[in-house]
């Protein structure tokens, strides 16, 4: 078994990747009853800002809603949802506040395109009756990665980060693998993923790694390291390729 990290960067940097792997969570929030208040948790989707906090998507008559609105301090857990062995596989457990991100809002347009990006299907909500979405920025982490690798941390000892360098370029690469590097695509899930697909494409990237669509699955993969600086997406791209060669 390998040592424990004490790293929280390292740390934090393979909790977000696992949660990139996965676009359910489980929401939790404070239900008051007869003036007594008890945790409800509710299957919440979600995707990840670049920044590290959890979006999610909620109508405003669901209970979990009028919940947040009295008390907006909650916890997301995200878990594998596949494996066999749950209780011994890895999960991330986190509490944090959660804000609502209102039309018009600086940050409105990157979370919303964030989100439909992963569920397309999600425009429609808008049709029958409130939607908002909420950010939920994370303060403390409990992160199982497995059998004697417990961490538990502040956000502030490495979970948050800045935006990459490259921030709002991001379409022009996404275009550009899509276009003229399928074929490294193809390479990416059969030598990383190990899946062979019919269709297989590009459809998010941040400064530690991307999602990919392969038919009707999402996949996630890390960089080989960093990319947050002006050159970073090109450089780990070019060396993500040479890897797989």
């Amino acid at each position: 078994m390998s040592e424990k990290l004490t790293d929280m960067k390292e740390v934090s940097h393979i909790a977000r990747s696992f949660m990139k792997g996965w676009d359910t969570g489980v929401l939790s929030t404070q239900f008051t009853k007869e003036e007594n208040d008890y945790p409800l948790g509710s299957v919440t989707p979600f995707v990840m800002t670049e920044e590290g906090d959890i979006v999610i998507l909620i109508s405003d008559i669901a209970i979990h809603t009028r919940n947040i609105k009295a008390n907006p301090r909650v916890g997301f857990t995200v878990f594998d949802m596949e494996s066999s062995h749950k209780q011994a596989s890895s999960r991330v457990m986190l509490i944090g506040d959660a804000e609502v991100v209102k039309e018009g809002a600086e940050d409105y347009t990157s979370v919303s395109e964030k989100y439909f990006t992963f569920f397309p299907m999600a425009r429609n909500y808008f049709k029958a009756h409130g939607f908002d979405f909420w950010k939920i920025k994370p303060n403390h982490i409990h992160f199982i990665q497995g059998f004697g690798k417990i961490y538990t941390f502040e956000a502030e000892k490495g979970w948050r980060q800045d935006p990459p360098a490259w921030k709002g370029e991001e379409m022009g690469a996404i275009t550009h693998m899509n276009e003229d590097h399928k074929d490294t695509l193809h390479s990416f899930g059969e030598k990383l993923l190990e899946k062979k697909a019919e269709e297989v494409s590009l459809i998010s990237v941040d400064r530690e790694g991307f999602h990919m669509k392969l038919d009707n699955s999402i996949h996630y993969l890390n960089f080989l390291s960093d990319a947050g600086d002006a050159s970073g997406l090109h450089r780990e791209f070019v060396s993500l390729a040479k890897s797989v060669k």
